[in-house]
């Protein structure tokens, strides 16, 4: 470990695992390679290795998908976060859902307080952690299919088409995606799960009519939600940044549902989305901001060097 390293906590949201620093003291001279290094699956941190105390890894993997800086403007009231989030690949996201809501558990964790604004490069977004703190809910902002606000290099909102072998509907919800509706749930041996996600999302994320590339969402929808439950869909994600495939994607949920609910596939605007993480419970009204809740947990604290060579 280098002589100057910053302390840093582990959060996941289903397992959307994210490192936390606190961005007033940080002295991370260059964001990008911080995350670069530190998030990478073969040889980024854990939890041993970084002098970690806490609970445990309980997502039981190396690296992160991300790393939020975070910034407390308890002046405020609500107390006011400004969220930065570095991906990767050493890109910035406007947006993440989970992301957020690992965001409201980290500020909880620290004021005491139950609900916060947080600033992010999509807009400020309310969020609010329940009362043991397990579970948090984000604003996420009103879904868009409006080709301008995707983007997509089109006049007309891509909906239900073909795009680089699989057929899909664009949305943006704080940041692009494209959904692809495919048959069969987790549960189905012919289903969502065998799809070689690796090999077929990359060619529709680099795809021409995404200017800044989409993140690429399979869905499959296991209840329609014309019973007494709401509607449930199993999802998958590979996201852009990580240029892989997450375990969780709360942007990448929303947009699943908004889609469905712009194809007429579920009914009424609340469903549960099932990725390979756990649940998460979304609603999309006609107007205003969808909502996102689901599980948050604190994993482990450590230092990291703060200029990986």
């Amino acid at each position: 470990m280098s002589a100057h390293a910053v302390p840093f906590e582990k959060y996941h949201g289903t397992g959307n695992d994210f490192l936390v620093v606190d961005a007033a003291a940080e002295g991370v001279g260059d964001r990008a390679a911080f995350a670069r290094a530190h998030c990478d699956r073969e040889t980024g941190v854990a939890g041993a290795e970084s002098g970690a105390e806490g609970t445990g890894d309980s997502t039981g993997r190396r690296g992160a998908d991300g790393v939020l800086f975070l910034s407390v403007e308890d002046r405020f009231d609500p107390t006011r976060v400004v969220m930065t989030l570095v991906q990767p690949d050493g890109s910035t996201a406007t947006m993440c859902g989970n992301g957020a809501r690992v965001v409201a558990r980290w500020a909880h964790d620290r004021t005491g307080d139950r609900e916060f604004m947080i600033d992010t490069q999509a807009g400020t977004r309310r969020a609010s952690v329940n009362a043991d703190a397990t579970a948090a809910t984000i604003e996420m902002g009103e879904p868009t299919f409006d080709p301008r606000w995707v983007p997509v290099d089109r006049d007309e909102p891509l909906i239900d088409e073909p795009v680089a072998g699989l057929t899909v509907t664009a949305v943006n919800t704080g940041v692009p995606h494209a959904v692809a509706f495919v048959d069969g749930g987790r549960d189905d041996p012919d289903g969502i799960d065998v799809v070689d996600l690796d090999s077929v999302a990359p060619p529709v994320r680099h795809a021409d009519v995404f200017p800044d590339g989409a993140n690429v969402n399979l869905a499959s929808v296991v209840d329609d939600g014309s019973g007494d439950g709401p509607a449930v869909i199993d999802q998958r994600t590979f996201e852009r940044g990580v240029e892989g495939e997450t375990r969780s994607c709360g942007t990448g949920a929303v947009a699943v549902v908004a889609a469905a609910r712009r194809l007429g596939l579920i009914d009424g605007e609340s469903a549960v989305s099932r990725p390979p993480g756990g649940e998460l419970e979304i609603a999309v009204p006609d107007r205003g901001h969808a909502t996102l809740t689901g599980p948050v947990a604190r994993e482990y604290e450590g230092m990291l060097p703060a200029d990986p060579r």
